[in-house]
Parts: C-alpha cells; sequence; structure tokens
C-alpha cells in the first residue's frame, strides 16, 4: 500500500501524463501501471524525427568538406550505435565503466547522506541504460527515499526499455525523456516545476562524457546545467583521469573490435538515414593519444582515394587515402582542471569520490551564489 504523500505523488505524475497527452498526443503515448507506481515515457513516433533529420544531414553536409573532415561525436549514437557502446562498456580494456560502478558501490551512502532531502527528483543527461545509475536508485530506495527518476537520452528503444525495467525491478517513478540534453533537463524541470513532485534535484551526468567536449564547449555545458539548478540542488559529473597512454590507446582499440564497429557505425547511419553510400569496408578504425592536446582522438580513415554519393544531399564528397574523419575526442582531466572548469562555469567542487588507484573521479559540485556571468 503506497502512504498518503505517495498517493499524491502519483496523483500529480499522472495528471502531468494526463495533460501532456491531451496537448500533444504524439509526444507521450505510454503510461503504465505497476502497484501503484508510475511510468511515463515521452516517446517520438520515429527515432530520427524530420527535424533531427534536418541537422544531422547539415553537419554532415558541412563536416565532410574539405580537408579536415569531423562530425559531431553526438550522432555516434543512434539506435546501433548506443547498443555497440554497451558493449564497449564490457570490454576488458575499457575500465571506465568499471571503475565508475565501483566509486558509486562504495560511495553511494555517502552521496546519498549528503542529499539529505527525504523525496528527491533524479535527472541523468544521456542515461542509456541506466546501469550505474540504479546503484544510486538502489541506495535511495534502501534509505526509504521518495524518488522520481529522469533519464534523457536520444534513443527512445533504450529509454523505454530502461524505464520500464527500472519501475518494475525497483517500484520507482520514471519520466523517460527522449531529447538532446538541453531540450531533456528543460523538459524535465518544466515538469517538476508544473507538478510540484520534488523540488529538490540530483543531476548526472557519468561516464566520463564530459570528455567529449571541447574545453570551452564543456565549460558552456556546465553553464548551461547550472542555470536550470536551485538552491539545494547537486550536480554529479563522472571525469576521466590522466594515466599511462597505453592503456587509454588499448581501452579504444579493444581487441574484440567493438570499438571499431561503434566508430564505423557512423557511415552506416549516413548510409541508412541520408541515403549515403558509403563502403565501410573501405574505411578504418583508428584511435589514440593525443599527448598535446592530453585527448583520445577517434578518426575513420579512407583506405584509398573515393567519391561519396550521398542522395539526401545530391553531393558527392571527396576522400584521399588516408585522408580521415575526426568522430570523437576524450579529454582526461586532473583535480586542479576539475576546479578550474567549475570554477569557470558558477559552480563549486563540493566533494570528490575516487577508486583507490585515481583512474577516475566523481564529482560533486553545487552552485556558486557569488558567480557574477562573463
Amino acid at each position: 500500500m503506497l502512504d498518503l504523500g505517495a498517493r499524491r505523488i502519483e496523483g500529480r505524475i499522472n495528471r502531468v501524463a494526463t495533460e501532456t497527452v491531451q496537448t500533444n498526443a504524439r509526444v507521450v503515448r505510454n503510461v503504465k501501471r505497476r502497484e501503484g507506481h508510475g511510468l511515463v515515457v515521452q516517446n517520438r513516433k520515429q527515432e530520427v524525427t524530420r527535424e533531427l533529420a534536418r541537422h544531422f544531414a547539415f553537419d554532415v553536409s558541412v563536416g565532410l568538406r574539405g580537408k579536415r573532415k569531423s562530425l559531431p561525436f553526438r550522432y555516434l549514437y543512434d539506435s546501433a550505435g548506443s547498443k555497440l557502446f554497451e558493449q564497449i562498456c564490457l570490454q576488458p580494456e575499457y575500465y571506465p565503466t568499471r571503475t565508475e560502478a565501483s566509486i558509486l558501490a562504495k560511495f553511494s551512502p555517502m552521496i546519498a547522506q549528503l542529499l539529505n532531502n527525504r523525496a528527491i527528483s533524479v535527472i541523468e543527461l544521456g542515461s542509456g541504460k541506466s546501469t550505474k545509475t540504479k546503484i544510486l536508485l538502489e541506495q535511495f530506495k534502501a534509505m526509504a527515499k521518495e524518488v522520481v527518476y529522469f533519464p534523457i537520452d536520444i534513443s527512445d528503444a533504450i529509454l523505454h526499455e530502461t524505464a520500464v525495467s527500472l519501475t518494475t525491478e525497483l517500484g520507482i517513478n520514471v519520466i523517460a525523456i527522449p531529447a538532446e540534453y538541453s531540450k531533456g533537463i528543460k523538459k524535465a524541470n518544466k515538469i517538476i516545476s508544473k507538478s510540484r513532485i520534488f523540488p529538490r534535484k540530483l543531476i548526472l551526468f557519468l561516464g566520463s562524457s564530459i570528455g567529449n567536449f571541447e574545453p570551452r564547449e564543456a565549460a558552456a555545458f556546465l553553464r548551461m546545467i547550472r542555470e536550470t539548478m536551485k538552491e539545494g540542488d547537486v550536480l554529479l559529473i563522472g571525469f576521466d583521469l590522466h594515466k599511462d597512454r597505453r592503456m587509454l590507446d588499448a581501452a579504444y582499440n579493444d581487441k574484440n573490435g567493438i570499438t571499431a564497429r561503434f566508430n564505423l557505425n557512423l557511415l552506416e547511419r549516413i548510409n541508412m538515414e541520408l541515403q549515403g553510400q558509403f563502403d565501410v569496408d573501405k574505411f578504418a578504425h583508428i584511435a589514440f593519444y593525443n599527448e598535446k592536446l592530453r585527448r583520445i582522438e577517434m578518426h575513420l580513415v579512407s583506405k584509398e582515394d573515393q567519391n561519396i554519393y550521398i542522395a539526401y544531399l545530391d553531393k558527392f564528397f571527396h576522400f584521399e587515402r588516408g585522408e580521415t574523419i575526426h568522430t570523437e575526442n576524450s579529454y582526461k582531466y586532473d583535480m586542479h582542471q576539475i576546479k578550474d572548469i567549475a570554477k569557470g562555469s558558477g559552480l563549486i567542487l563540493k566533494d570528490r569520490f575516487m577508486d583507490e588507484k585515481k583512474w577516475f573521479c566523481l564529482a560533486l559540485f553545487i552552485q556558486d551564489d557569488c558567480y557574477q556571468k562573463r
């Protein structure tokens, strides 16, 4: 049986879902119930909407021009790419996932105690299957905290699977939002404000995804998050720390070739969504640690001179042998850099949690009330 507080929360979530369905039937189409707990999955009809397709086409058109070809890393994570990344996380060479999970397992009681509210809204950016987040959610449940979880991801399929799983296993309220980061967090805040669910927020950005941004972009991204935070909110971010380059190179060149398939899948996506004519066998995955810039770089290298036609754009793109498409960076941080990026983003590093080998850091931030926008 649910207590009165839980019934009220459930009622609020139901009203939000009902109102959203009435105003935009295409957005919310799944409302499932289990033992009085709520699951709301805000779902698109198609994984690639027209708007996203236009953005993708524009970025491909611009990114494949000229000699220094590149594409935004976010396009690696379509449905197939997201599934491949889940496999990457299981590879023995890929230390970040298991290291971060061990930190959460060890310090989740301490993190939960820092959030001394009985009820909390948890917003996660780039949630994927929420495997590591489940460690925190289980800790909240063990401490009898009421939770509404907002996973935000661009993959509808993974979001729905994850939301159903968490609702079934943990009996918590889940509102899944298929969107990019900025739109997703704004939508989650709107729901929280409109329904008065739990105003205190824990915002999660795990998996060292912050390293995919250029340093200036990372600071701007954190400022965007800060602007959504209110007094009492906290932000937990995963940072991959500097270490031996041999370990870094191995992590992005696993022996089973999963990272290579993940990278090459971007060409498959262009073929499928933009009617491209890439022969994937004529490209190869390369990843290496750039000592000067202190980052892992991932590229797709052309094995021969070739011209690629993309029908959606009605354009040919020329590749010389050895020419690459720069697809992703993964910057590595030290504690000095973490403090600097926090300071420049209007945040204060409140606490940090690391593994014994200091390979990885979970940094907990709060707002800096004295911060002035520059």
